[in-house]
């Protein structure tokens, strides 16, 4: 991986922080039932907010990662994962997540409560650790302004 210049490092650092300050905030709906969900608005206005932010961050992070190597930015943001992949910064496991972290995402501007609620859940359940990990690649990464342990 080509070394990120001092603008890209500290670009991905703030983005790490504010994930890791979200998945922080995210802690308090675990246990986050269906019904909570679709009759609480703050509840789920909180959840929905939280899990955009963090795709967001996410997404922004691959793309300076890609910028920094100078390869043209994809069509989808579910791509850029799929260019992380093919530099060798992350898994296709992780990436696969990732993107299902791109779709909630989109989901999030439709109005059905049933279809964001299993999204939401799984994030809740599993995706944040998804995320982790790809923090984890990313400080390595940006620490050492090389590659990262895959």
């Amino acid at each position: 991986m080509t070394p990120l210049n001092e603008i890209q490092k500290v670009s991905i650092a703030k983005r790490i922080d504010f994930i890791e300050l979200e998945l922080k905030d995210l802690e308090e709906y675990e246990g986050l039932d269906f019904d909570t969900y679709s009759r609480n608005r703050k509840a789920r206005r909180d959840v929905e907010r939280i899990s955009e932010n963090i795709a967001n961050a996410t997404i922004d992070i691959g793309k300076v990662i890609l910028a920094g190597e100078e390869i043209e930015l994809p069509e989808t943001y579910r791509d850029i994962f799929k260019k992380l992949v093919q530099i060798q910064i992350v898994s296709n496991e992780l990436a696969e997540s990732l993107s299902d972290l791109v779709r909630l995402r989109n989901i999030l501007a439709h109005q059905y409560l049933d279809i964001k609620w299993e999204m939401i859940n799984d994030f809740i359940i599993h995706g944040r650790n998804n995320v982790k990990g790809f923090l984890t690649l990313v400080k390595k990464i940006n620490l050492s302004g090389g590659e990262g342990d895959r």
